[in-house]
């Protein structure tokens, strides 16, 4: 029973050291469609945070600490995020695209360039509107929706 005990206050006093470090390393995403990075960034954060104050215990290699972590978090919720801004632009390129060919050949579908300009539109949706100042791509005018901000 002591054993339990003394375990449940180990993992208390870690959670305590551990979750204000990794609340403080978050960082908001821009759009909503780039919150999937943001969380596995803050997961690996937090893998590193939990590497850095176990590591020694556990007898862990020093390369698997917060450094190690941190740069894959960075990846993920920087770069590898920026996935989801190419994706909307090439909906929203395909978009004008089939307006032509459709205007162009007389096809009668329309709508098939309006879902994309939509779907390229949701994908930029800003997460707050504090995140999204500046001049960056903007599907939404496209495909006369709300402008962004």
């Amino acid at each position: 029973m002591k054993k339990l005990i003394s375990i449940g206050v180990a993992l208390a006093l870690l959670t305590m050291v551990v979750v204000p470090g990794a609340a403080a390393a978050y960082t908001t995403p821009d759009t909503y469609s780039k919150v999937p990075f943001a969380i596995l960034q803050s997961g690996f954060e937090l893998v590193g945070d939990l590497l850095t104050a176990l590591g020694g215990d556990l007898g862990l290699p020093t390369y698997l600490n917060e450094t190690l972590m941190d740069t894959i978090g960075g990846w993920a919720g920087g770069p590898l995020s920026w996935t989801v801004d190419m994706l909307a632009w090439g909906l929203e390129m395909g978009g004008e695209i089939w307006a032509l060919v459709d205007t162009t050949f007389g096809i009668g579908y329309p709508a098939i360039g309006d879902v994309m300009f939509i779907v390229a539109c949701k994908l930029m949706t800003c997460w707050s509107a504090t995140n999204c100042t500046g001049d960056f791509f903007c599907p939404c005018i496209s495909a006369n929706l709300t402008p962004c901000p």
